[in-house]
């Protein structure tokens, strides 16, 4: 696209468009940005209920390329990985990787395919109990990061979530629905949504268009401090108005968002 674009208009324009190889002008960083930036908030919803990542557990829904580097920073930070579900191609169903003692990230990806399917059989020689796909949710945790597939916690499971659980993060698109949201808040769980958890991606995409522009372009750990700093800016602002009109942080993220589109329509003059 980037190529036919130039063609058309004669002349380079990096910065048309983003998730481009950083021999092409893309961003350092972006692979993992949106994986880190998951973890980004998380530390701060933890930070916001008293809790230190190493003194936390958690479990992952899903293996691909947010699942793997949220996991990677989150051990990181000292947390305990103790379980991972992902989605077998071979044989059409999903299977939960577990060990009380951690699961280790690095580890599991030399044995997982580009799609995030887990080869099982592998993961049992590594000492790996290979239980059902839905296992992941009931696991005895602080922190549930679904990552693959919207609609995954319903009012039909959400019962089933540990009582345990004080956090969970939404690494992928909708995996809570409305009805479950409602149940886990009202059990004290603290939701962070993913229009807030999974947006390091896309800020790491203007990132990518800033540098394109600019043709100056940033270390990885320029652009990974950049991004905490944009992440943590963005649940702070959330928190404030979740606290001061009494709502869920999802609700809080969609009055901000309405908020800064209509007053950008009213600058303009169109309102």
């Amino acid at each position: 696209m980037l190529d036919e674009f130039e063609v058309i208009h004669g002349s380079k324009w990096p910065g048309f468009i983003t998730g481009k190889p950083v021999g092409m002008g893309g961003s350092s960083g972006r692979a993992e940005a949106t994986g880190y930036g998951v973890v980004a908030v998380l530390r701060d919803a933890l930070t916001q209920l008293g809790l230190e990542p190493k003194a936390t557990r958690a479990s992952i829904q899903g293996f691909g390329n947010v699942a793997q580097h949220a996991a990677r920073r989150y051990v990181q930070l000292g947390g305990t990985l103790t379980a991972v579900s992902s989605w077998h191609a071979g044989d059409q169903r999903a299977y939960t990787i577990r060990k009380a003692s951690g699961v280790d990230p690095d580890a599991i990806s030399h044995i997982t395919d580009a799609f995030g399917s887990i080869d099982r059989t592998r993961a049992e020689e590594l000492g790996y109990e290979v239980v059902h796909g839905s296992a992941w949710l009931e696991e005895a945790v602080d922190i549930l990061i679904p990552a693959a597939l919207e609609n995954q916690i319903t009012a039909a499971n959400a019962a089933r979530v540990h009582g345990q659980v004080k956090v969970i993060a939404e690494a992928a698109n909708g995996p809570i629905t409305r009805d479950a949201s409602g149940i886990l808040e009202e059990r004290g769980v603290l939701i962070v949504p993913d229009v807030l958890a999974n947006a390091g991606g896309v800020t790491c995409s203007y990132f990518e268009q800033v540098q394109s522009n600019s043709n100056y372009y940033w270390e990885r750990d320029d652009v990974l401090r950049k991004l905490e700093s944009r992440m943590a800016a963005g649940f702070a602002a959330v928190c404030e108005i979740a606290e001061r009109e009494q709502v869920s942080l999802r609700d809080a993220a969609y009055l901000i968002a309405i908020e800064r589109v209509a007053r950008a329509c009213h600058e303009r003059g169109w309102v």
